[in-house]
C-alpha cells in the first residue's frame, strides 16, 4: 500500500494535478486583481458654488389705495373709469359742493366787509341781539332753579309715595324692608340705600334755599347726581319687588300686582323729575351758547377791521375752503384705477370706499421656512418666473424686506420676504403666481465635491480619497466651504483638484 502511494506521487497524474490547483489559484488571483472597485466615485474638480432658495410667491401692488369721501354726499362727477391712468393730484370724483361753495363765498363776503367800521345801525342790531340773548339766557337760568325746586318736590314723591310703602320706619335711621328678598345681604343693602336717600334728599332740600339764578349750571349738575342716586336706589328696589311671587313671598298675586303697579309709578314719578331737569339744562346750555355768540359776534363787528378780527374771519374763510375740498377725491398716488363703485347721483357715506388706485409698481410675497431663512438676507438678487409666462422668460428681483416675526403656515413656521422687481414691465400683474430662485451665496473657482461623499461628525468633515490602485480608500480630514444647492459643497482644504473621493460604498 505504500508503495503504491509513493508511485502516485512520482506519477504524472500528480503534477497535472498540482498544474491545475495551480492554474485555479492563479485564475482566481488574477480576477481578483482586474476586479471593477465595490464603491462609487467622483474626482475633486474646481468650480463655482451656488446656494440658492426656492420657493413661490404671489404678486402684488407696491402701493395701493382705496379712495373714500371724508363726508357723506351725492356724487356729481366721476373723471375716470377702471384701466384710466392717473398721476398724484388727479381728480377723480366729486360730490354735489353747491352748499359748501355758498358758504365759502359767505365767509368771503364777511371777511370783505370787516374792512369797513361798523355803522350806528349796525351797532344798534348787534347791542339788540346781545340784549336779546342775556334776556333769553336770564330766563333759563330762572327756569333752571325752578325745575331745581320741582324736581326735589317730583323726586321726593317718588320715594315717600310710592317706595317708602315697602319699608318699616323708612323715614328712621333703621328703615327696615317689609317684603321678601333674596338673602340677608340683599336685605341690608336695601335697608343701607334707604338710609343713604334720606341724606340725599336732605342735602337737596339744604341746597333748595340758596338756589340762585347766578348759579343754575351748578345746580343742575347736583339734580343730576341727587337723581342718580334715587335713580339707583329705586332700580335695586324695583328688582326686589319684581322677584316677588305667592310661593317666595307669602303674598297673594293681586298683592303683589298691587306692588309692582306702585313700584312702577314711582319709577315714572322719578323719571318725570329726570325730564324736567334735562329739559331745564338742555334750555341752559342753549341759552348760554346764543348769548356767547351773540357777544363774540358784538365783539367782532365792534372791533372792525383790526388785525385779529380779520384772522379768525380769515380762519373761517380757510376752514370753509378745507370742506369744500373735501367734495372733491383725488388720486394720491400714480397709478391705474381698478374701482369705480358708485354713479353720478348716488348718495355715498363718508369714508366708504368708492374707488381704488393701484400703483404701477409690483412686489412679491413669499414665505420661506425656517429652515432657510437665515440664508436670506436684504438685497439679495432673485431669479423669477411667472406661470403665466413659462419657465423661460426671467424676471429679476431682489430681496427688499424680511419679516422679523413669523407666520405660521399649516403649522409650519415660515418668515415673510418680501422682494421688487429690478425693472418695470407692463406685463406683470397683480395676483400672478411667482416662482422664485433666491441667489443667497457664490463661490467661484473653487474646488468642489459631492456633499454625499462628506461625513460629518460634531468635531470635524472628512472624505475618503481613493487611493492610487482605484480600489482602496483612506479617510481624510477637510474644511468645508459653502454648500451649493445643487448637491455640492466647497472645500476649503484638506483634498486637490483631480483627487478622487468615494460617493458610495453599497451597504453603508
Amino acid at each position: 500500500m505504500k508503495k503504491s502511494k509513493h508511485r502516485f506521487f512520482k506519477s504524472k497524474w500528480f503534477w497535472i494535478v498540482i498544474i491545475i490547483i495551480l492554474a485555479l489559484v492563479g485564475y482566481v488571483w488574477i480576477k481578483r486583481s482586474n476586479a471593477k472597485p465595490t464603491f462609487q466615485s467622483a474626482s475633486v474638480s474646481v468650480g463655482d458654488v451656488i446656494q440658492q432658495v426656492s420657493v413661490t410667491g404671489t404678486v402684488s401692488p407696491d402701493k395701493q389705495t382705496n379712495l373714500a369721501f371724508e363726508k357723506g354726499g351725492t356724487v356729481s362727477k366721476i373723471y375716470v373709469k377702471v384701466g384710466d391712468t392717473v398721476k398724484a393730484g388727479t381728480p377723480v370724483a366729486s360730490l354735489d359742493s353747491s352748499a359748501d361753495q355758498a358758504s365759502v363765498d359767505s365767509a368771503k363776503a364777511t371777511l370783505a366787509d370787516m374792512s369797513r367800521s361798523l355803522t350806528p345801525d349796525e351797532l344798534a342790531v348787534q347791542t339788540s341781539n346781545v340784549s336779546a340773548a342775556k334776556t333769553a339766557l336770564d330766563n333759563a337760568r330762572q327756569t333752571a332753579v325752578n325745575a331745581f325746586h320741582t324736581a326735589y318736590v317730583q323726586a321726593q314723591g317718588s320715594i315717600v309715595n310710592y317706595a317708602d310703602a315697602f319699608f318699616n320706619n323708612p323715614q328712621s335711621a333703621n328703615p327696615t324692608i317689609n317684603v321678601r328678598t333674596e338673602s340677608a345681604t340683599q336685605q341690608l343693602s336695601i335697608n343701607n340705600e334707604r338710609v343713604s336717600i334720606s341724606g340725599v334728599l336732605n342735602s337737596w332740600s339744604d341746597g333748595l334755599s340758596a338756589a340762585s339764578t347766578s348759579a343754575a349750571a351748578g345746580l343742575m349738575g347736583d339734580a343730576n347726581g341727587y337723581l342718580d342716586s334715587v335713580k339707583s336706589f329705586m332700580t335695586d328696589l324695583s328688582s326686589i319687588v319684581n322677584a316677588l311671587s305667592p310661593g317666595n313671598s307669602g303674598l297673594s298675586q293681586s298683592a303683589i300686582d298691587a306692588d309692582v303697579a306702585a313700584m312702577n309709578s314711582g319709577r315714572s314719578a322719578l323719571n318725570t323729575a329726570i325730564s324736567t331737569i334735562t329739559t331745564a339744562q338742555t334750555g341752559l346750555t342753549s341759552a348760554q351758547s346764543a348769548y356767547d355768540q351773540a357777544v363774540s359776534n358784538y365783539n367782532l363787528k365792534l372791533a372792525g377791521n383790526s388785525t385779529d378780527s380779520i384772522a379768525a374771519q380769515a380762519a373761517k374763510v380757510a376752514q370753509a375752503q378745507a370742506i369744500l375740498a373735501q367734495d372733491t377725491l383725488v388720486a394720491p398716488i400714480d397709478g391705474v384705477v381698478t374701482l369705480v363703485s358708485p354713479q353720478v347721483g348716488d348718495y355715498v357715506g363718508a369714508g366708504q370706499t368708492e374707488f381704488t388706485v393701484q400703483g404701477s409698481q409690483f412686489k412679491i410675497e413669499a414665505y420661506v421656512p425656517e429652515a432657510d431663512i437665515a440664508k436670506v438676507k436684504i438685497g439679495d438678487l432673485a431669479s423669477s418666473t411667472l406661470d403665466a409666462y413659462g419657465a423661460f422668460v426671467d424676471f429679476p428681483a431682489v430681496v427688499t424686506a424680511i419679516d422679523p416675526a413669523e407666520t405660521i403656515l399649516e403649522g409650519v413656521p415660515t418668515y415673510k420676504v418680501t422682494l421688487h422687481f429690478v425693472s418695470p414691465d407692463s406685463r406683470i400683474r397683480s395676483g400672478m403666481t411667482d416662482n422664485l430662485e433666491i441667489l443667497t451665496a457664490e463661490a467661484s473657482g473653487v474646488l468642489t465635491v459631492p456633499y454625499r461623499a462628506v461625513a460629518v461628525t460634531a468635531t470635524s468633515s472628512s472624505v475618503n480619497v481613493v487611493k492610487a490602485d482605484g480600489k482602496t480608500y483612506s479617510a481624510v480630514i477637510v474644511t468645508t466651504g459653502l454648500k451649493g444647492s445643487d448637491g455640492n459643497i466647497e472645500i476649503t482644504s484638506g483634498l486637490q483638484a483631480g483627487d478622487k473621493v468615494v460617493t458610495y460604498i453599497p451597504g453603508q
